[in-house]
C-alpha cells in the first residue's frame, strides 16, 4: 500500500518487489528530489531500471552500483534519488540491504528488539562509480522487516516535528 502523507495524486516516493528466480525476494523504497511531474518522472526511471537490475539477482550493494550508473546518466544534474535495497531469501531467513542515501531497514525480533541494516551510501545521480556498503542479517521466525521513507521520521504535527 502506498498513501503519500502529503496527500498529493504525484510524487517521488516509489517501492516495488521482485520475486526472483532462486526462491529470494527483491525490494526497493526510495524516494526522488522534488516533487509533481518531474519527480514522478525520475521515479518511474528508478523503479523500472529496478526492475531489470534485480533480474540479474546480485546482492543490494551491487545492484545500487549499477542502479547509481544509470540514474548519474539519466536524471538531471542537481537532482537524486535515495534508495534502500533489500534481498530477502526466506529459505535460508536472511536478510541483505544496502542503502543509497535513504533510512535503513528495521530489523525488529520476537523480543520487541529493534537493529538497523543497510548502512549508508551516497544517494543516487550524484557521482558515478559509487560502491556501496551490503549487510546481512539472520532472521529469526517471527522476525519483522521495517522498510520506510523519510516521511515518518519527518513527519510534522501543526508545524513541528
Amino acid at each position: 500500500v502506498y498513501q503519500s502523507s502529503a496527500r498529493v495524486d504525484v510524487g517521488g516516493d516509489l517501492y516495488d518487489f521482485v520475486a526472483l528466480g532462486d526462491g529470494r525476494l527483491a525490494v526497493v523504497i526510495g524516494d526522488v528530489l522534488g516533487n509533481g511531474i518531474s519527480a514522478a518522472a525520475d521515479m518511474a526511471m528508478a523503479k523500472y531500471s529496478f526492475r531489470v537490475l534485480a533480474r540479474e539477482g546480485g546482492e543490494p550493494a551491487a545492484f545500487l552500483q549499477a542502479a547509481n550508473d544509470v540514474a548519474c546518466e539519466e536524471i538531471e544534474p542537481g537532482k537524486f534519488v535515495t534508495l534502500l535495497a533489500v534481498v530477502v531469501d526466506v529459505g535460508r531467513r536472511v536478510v541483505s540491504a544496502a542503502s543509497a542515501g535513504h533510512p535503513p531497514a528495521r530489523v525488529v525480533d520476537t523480543h520487541g528488539n529493534v537493529a538497523a541494516l543497510g548502512g549508508t551510501g551516497l544517494p543516487l545521480g550524484i557521482e558515478p562509480a559509487q560502491e556501496y556498503a551490503g549487510e546481512r542479517a539472520w532472521l529469526e521466525r517471527g522476525a519483522v522487516v521495517v522498510l520506510y521513507t523519510d516521511g515518518v521520521v519527518e513527519a510534522r504535527r501543526d508545524g513541528e516535528l
